[in-house]
């Protein structure tokens, strides 16, 4: 129980309200920080780091039951394959062992939240990265984001980066970070009922502090100097709803 106790005190606050929230029948209610980023330019190759026999490939609707025996998502897969969402996968001994999807449409409706995230003639945005967790050391990361979103960007023109990190998620924004990415914008938003609901949005055009909750954040300062580039200072993000915008509705799909 002490063991219990202490874990849940390291946890975000927020990450312990939603672990509640969860265990509510029929999940009337759920809140959620969803944390922006940026990333400017096009990843570098860094053959160094592709290691491992995977093939990454782009996937099709043919491969739905390898992505579903990583995600029973079916719907979900469907309904991407069908806005015309690209989807790549790890593939290894011919079995899927990892997939991460990219919309190149002006508009992604966030699925859970129903939240429009708007995405620039110039960008393109990476979402829902899964890796089977045997797999999870083996640079495939790396293959996704330096080897095929790199030609991908390239084929279509893009010269930027969308990602999104949900608020307690410490290896995803870490990751993140290491890879050049900055943090652009915060929003809280609630699912009440079945409907979802903006409680307050960040001030577009201005860098986001790195939040408290990040471990390690400071970590992320080393591999950030190899790229010449300045790693972000951690900083408190204060949960403050509704304090900077007004709550409206999201916009629904």
């Amino acid at each position: 129980m002490t063991s219990r106790l202490s874990r849940l005190r390291r946890r975000p606050l927020l990450v312990n309200v939603r672990t509640v929230l969860d265990r509510v029948p029929f999940r009337p209610l759920d809140v959620n920080c969803l944390y922006f980023l940026e990333f400017d330019g096009v990843p570098a190759p860094h053959a160094n780091l592709l290691r491992g026999r995977a093939e990454v490939r782009t996937a099709s609707v043919d491969d739905l039951d390898g992505l579903t025996k990583c995600q029973n998502v079916r719907r979900a897969f469907l309904n991407r394959f069908a806005a015309h969402d690209r989807c790549a996968v790890a593939v290894l001994d011919g079995r899927i062992i990892g997939y991460q999807w990219y919309c190149d449409r002006p508009v992604y409706f966030e699925e859970r939240y129903s939240y429009a995230i708007e995405i620039a003639s110039d960008a393109i945005y990476a979402y829902d990265i899964f890796i089977l967790p045997e797999y999870r050391l083996a640079g495939l990361r790396f293959r996704f984001h330096c080897l095929y979103l790199r030609e991908l960007m390239q084929k279509l023109g893009r010269q930027k980066i969308i990602g999104m990190v949900d608020y307690g998620n410490r290896l995803s924004m870490n990751t993140h970070l290491r890879f050049g990415f900055r943090l652009v914008r915060r929003v809280i938003v609630a699912k009440v009922l079945g409907r979802s609901l903006v409680l307050n949005e960040s001030a577009r055009g201005r860098d986001v502090p790195v939040p408290g909750w990040v471990r390690d954040a400071e970590a992320v300062g080393p591999r950030a100097a190899e790229r010449g580039e300045r790693p972000p200072a951690p900083a408190r993000t204060e949960l403050a709803i509704g304090s900077a915008a007004a709550v409206r509705p999201a916009r629904t799909s």
